[in-house]
């Protein structure tokens, strides 16, 4: 075999691998979504949850970081939240409306779960957001509340009701996905 014949294949059989090893990758990130979409869909049906309804409820509002550790102010996120999607209004004239800001907790030097409420895009001064309700960009961009169908309200709201469940059987699939 002559040199230049041996790096030249060289060459060409490290492409071949790499080209191999990417669409690997890929087709492995495929199969690990689906085990755990449908993993997700028996473990919520074991906690006895409404797989539709969170799915819908997903596609106008989004929740960030665990309920288990988002402190003793996470029920007042929720529930700040469910007020202003059952009513239309916002729950305080300033830092109250969900569609120019999220409702969270903070983690703070000595403080865990304190409540904190941004402008999307932002965050507090001192500690960090560890919990999180807000309104999808899309919808919060192109929508107003009134634009909310009644499904998607219900849905939002069962979500936010069942948030410790829902967090427990995604967590739940998660494990079993990776097994």
């Amino acid at each position: 075999m002559q040199l230049t014949t041996a790096a030249q294949e060289l060459h060409q059989l490290r492409k071949e691998l790499e080209q191999h090893v990417a669409l690997s990758k890929k087709r492995e990130d495929e199969l690990r979504g689906q085990i755990k979409l449908h993993a997700n869909v028996l473990s919520s049906a074991e906690q006895g949850l409404d797989i539709e309804k969170v799915g819908l409820a997903k596609t106008v509002i989004y929740v960030n970081g665990s309920y288990d550790r988002a402190g003793q102010d996470r029920a007042s996120v929720i529930q700040d939240a469910v007020k202003q999607l059952a009513t239309g209004d916002p729950v305080r004239q300033f830092y109250g409306d969900l569609w120019s800001h999220y409702f969270g907790t903070k983690n703070y030097d000595r403080w865990s779960g304190q409540r904190s409420d941004h402008q999307y895009g932002y965050g507090p001064g001192h500690g960090s957001i560890v919990f999180r309700v807000g309104i999808v960009e899309d919808v919060r961009k192109n929508r107003s509340q009134a634009d909310l169908t009644a499904e998607e309200i219900e849905a939002a709201i069962y979500y936010l009701t069942n948030i410790k469940r829902v967090q427990d059987a995604e967590a739940d699939a998660a494990k079993q996905a990776a097994a």
